[in-house]
């Protein structure tokens, strides 16, 4: 399980340091990724995109409370998204995402976001999901 988590993890770090391409190099070339809010499923170009405006709209951005359980494929992880917006306004979003993995890349991703359920995480502290109960 750990070579499985091991790409998704290099994929969040590169995206937490703004780093697009080291994170489109962790998806195979003919990945998709599905979002629940759009309900698509987003070719690797098209990702490019989409994480560049990650990047350009969150100067700063994280992915923290990672728990994943493992499937014959890859695995189910339930992380917080955090973001600081370039007024300095900090937002975070509970996300869980199914992901299927194929020599060492990623083939799928499938995201489920409510990106209307954004809370103001902790000035101070570690970051956990609101509401889990171990």
């Amino acid at each position: 399980m750990s070579d499985q988590g091991s790409v998704i993890d290099r994929m969040f770090a590169a995206l937490a340091a703004g780093e697009v391409e080291a994170a489109l190099a962790c998806l195979s070339d003919e990945a998709k990724v599905w979002h629940g809010f759009d309900r698509l499923a987003h070719d690797k170009e098209a990702m490019r995109a989409q994480y560049r405006g990650l990047v350009d709209s969150f100067p700063e951005r994280d992915f923290v409370d990672a728990r994943r359980q493992a499937t014959p494929t890859g695995f189910v992880q339930q992380h917080v998204m955090t973001a600081t917006t370039s007024s300095g306004q900090r937002k975070a979003w509970p996300v869980c995402i199914v992901v299927r993995i194929e020599n060492g890349l990623i083939t799928r991703l499938d995201e489920y976001i409510d990106r209307a359920g954004a809370f103001e995480p902790p000035a101070n502290g570690a970051l956990v999901t609101p509401g889990l109960d171990d």
